[in-house]
Parts: C-alpha cells; sequence; structure tokens
C-alpha cells in the first residue's frame, strides 16, 4: 500500500575533497566520528533506510508526528550535533597533518522531498520504491551554494514546504530553482542551518534542576522522547490528555511555538496562563503558569532511557502562597499529568493515528 512521507538524504560536503587531499587514517578517523554523531542521534520519527556514501537516506512517515514543527526541529537538531560535533573535533585537536587542519571545511547540508513510497521488501532489507523517492537523491547535486552563499543548507522541495508549512515555521529561507532531466524544473526553498545554530549558540538557558526543585514529579513513559515531546508540547494533544475546556495561543510571534510564546487554558472553571520561558527540543521545555494567583516556575523535562524516556516536572517555590496545603493541591493537580498523556499515546498507537519506533 502507498504510503505519504518524507525523504531526507543528509551529506558530508567537501567530503571526496577532505578524503582524497589528506592522510586516509586521520581522514577516516574523523568521517567515522562526524557519521557517528548523526547515527546516535537518528531517533524517532527518523527511519534509516540506507547509506549512499557519504550520504544518510532517511524517511519519515506522516503517522511519526504530528506537527511539522517536530520534523524541522528534528532536522535542525540532526545539523547542531555535527556542528557541534565538528567544533569539538577541531578545538581538541594538535595533530597538524593535512586531515587535521583541513577539518574546517567540512560541512552538512540535507535535502527534504515530501511525497508517496511503498516499501518492498529484499530479503532481510526493506528499500522505498517511487517516483518521490528519487527526487531527492537528483536534490543533492544542486548550485545553492555557488548562487546564494549558503554552505550549510536544508533544502526543501515545494512539496515538502508547503506539508510542513515551512513559511511559518523557518526562517531565514532562500528560493531557489534546479532543473533535472526527466522532473523537469524542481523549486525549493534552502534554509542557512548555520545561520539557525548560531541563533542557538547566544541563546541564554533555563532550567529547574531537581536538586532545587520544591516540587518533583517523574513517570517512566514508553514511547520514543520525539513522540513524548509532541504531545508535552502540542497545544492540540494537551487539549486532548489535558481534560481542559479550551486552549489558545495568545502571544503575537506567530509561527512554531517557541520561547516568549504565551497560551492561556481553562479547566474546570480556572484559568491558565503559560509563557515559555525556555525551549530546548526534544530534551526540556521551561515555563511559567500562572493561576489563581499562583505563579509556578517550572522545566517539564525528557531523559531517554531504554526504548522509551522519563518524564519529569520540576516546580520552583513559587514567590507567594508557597504553603504546605498549597503544595499538596499544586501535586495532586499535576500527579496524573505523565499517566494521561501516556494513555492518549497508548490509544493513538493502537488506532494507528501514529506510529512507534519500528512499527513502520
Amino acid at each position: 500500500m502507498a504510503t505519504n512521507g518524507y525523504f531526507i538524504l543528509t551529506d558530508i560536503s567537501g567530503y571526496t575533497e577532505f578524503l582524497t587531499k589528506s592522510e586516509l587514517d586521520h581522514a577516516q578517523d574523523t568521517l567515522q566520528g562526524l557519521f557517528d554523531a548523526q547515527l546516535a542521534h537518528i531517533r524517532h520519527p527518523f527511519v534509516i533506510s540506507g547509506f549512499r556514501g557519504d550520504a544518510i537516506f532517511l524517511y519519515v512517515p506522516e503517522t511519526n508526528f504530528c506537527e511539522p514543527q517536530t520534523l524541522l526541529e528534528s532536522l535542525e537538531n540532526l545539523y547542531f550535533v555535527f556542528a557541534d560535533t565538528l567544533r569539538q573535533m577541531i578545538y581538541n585537536t594538535t595533530c597538524t597533518c593535512r586531515a587535521c587542519q583541513n577539518m574546517k571545511n567540512l560541512d552538512l547540508k540535507m535535502v527534504i522531498h515530501y511525497g508517496e513510497y511503498v516499501i518492498q521488501k529484499l530479503g532481510d532489507h526493506e528499500e522505498l520504491l517511487g517516483a518521490d523517492v528519487i527526487v531527492p537523491h537528483r536534490m543533492l547535486k544542486n548550485s545553492v551554494t555557488e548562487r546564494t552563499g549558503i554552505a550549510s543548507y536544508a533544502l526543501f522541495t515545494e512539496a515538502a514546504a508547503d506539508a510542513l508549512k515551512l513559511f511559518e515555521l523557518a526562517y531565514p529561507l532562500t528560493a531557489h530553482l534546479e532543473t533535472y532531466e526527466h522532473l523537469g524544473e524542481v523549486r525549493m526553498l534552502a534554509l542557512d542551518l548555520h545561520a539557525v545554530w548560531e541563533r542557538e549558540q547566544e541563546r541564554k538557558r533555563f532550567a529547574v534542576s531537581p536538586e532545587d526543585a520544591w516540587i518533583h514529579l517523574q513517570w517512566d513513559v514508553p514511547f520514543p522522547p520525539a513522540m513524548l515531546w509532541e504531545y508535552l508540547t502540542s497545544l492540540e494533544q494537551g487539549l486532548r490528555f489535558g481534560s481542559y475546556d479550551w486552549v489558545e495561543r495568545t502571544d503575537s510571534l506567530g509561527g512554531r511555538l517557541q520561547q516568549a510564546s504565551i497560551y492561556h487554558c481553562a479547566h474546570s472553571g480556572m484559568d491558565f496562563v503559560d509563557t515559555i520561558l525556555d525551549w530546548k527540543p526534544f530534551e526540556y521545555v521551561s515555563l511559567r503558569q500562572e493561576t489563581a494567583g499562583l505563579q509556578l516556575t517550572q522545566t517539564r523535562r525528557i531523559t531517554p532511557q531504554g526504548g522509551g524516556a522519563l518524564f519529569s516536572i520540576d516546580i520552583q517555590k513559587p514567590p507567594a502562597g508557597a504553603t504546605e496545603e498549597v503544595r499538596q493541591m499544586v501535586i495532586a493537580s499535576y500527579s496524573g499529568v505523565g499517566e494521561r498523556m501516556g494513555a492518549q499515546m497508548q490509544a493513538d498507537a493502537a488506532n494507528g493515528t501514529v506510529t512507534l519506533a519500528g512499527e513502520q
């Protein structure tokens, strides 16, 4: 049966020149380290389909995520891992060989297309088939850097950009056009990943630690961290498992949920106003929740463990009203969050709304 999804190739740019102009043993160690760093962070919603020389071919079935923002941030995080690993390699080496001195010329680019595919089983191996599967392989041959000066990019076809609502979620975007044999003109949008990474480096982090928490709660959740993150941060999903009467975003930032986003929800006659203080996809979100004169600054954290995750909430002692009676009321209010979220995820997996890792 044909399925819709996203096809992604991550490609180390400068690979061939680096390999041919460097000492092979040191060059191989560097490239292996960069591949290993990517592979260690390629998890749900991604599925590895195979390897194409210096590239990793991934796909993402539509049912592997609920929000377009999740896939975009998964791609950005993969670049962050690559860039951070390469920076550490450059910083830590004292070797003067050509390989170690030329590491700085390496970078990562990605191409992304959206379309239809079928899975063909060949013994123990699975192959993706379909005209759309061919497109990202052709996209690796492009003139983006020559025309735009962008060396590290995520290059989306219009089909992928439309499916992801890219204009609402990402910047800066640069229009690009290529013509390929048998495909004709392919319109695309390039996202400068290095610019996104630099913004990430400049952000100030804030998180409540378990050691400093007034209240610490945690649950074992048998689902992939990226899937848990979606349910934790999606307003639509929160409305479903949080038993809210309604929820709406009230800030004027637009686009993706991010630092300084504000949303307002109501539950059992009480109003809650949440302001995001810090946002680190798939790891934690810190927010300030205000209700009934109480200010609850907290960090909701996801820690991978085994095939699932540990979900925890750490709440700071509020500046006012921090009595033991209030503390017990807050604990009672929050105590079912993890169980309700897990139950909703299990129900969605059972009815096929989402697909768990390993079930493609």
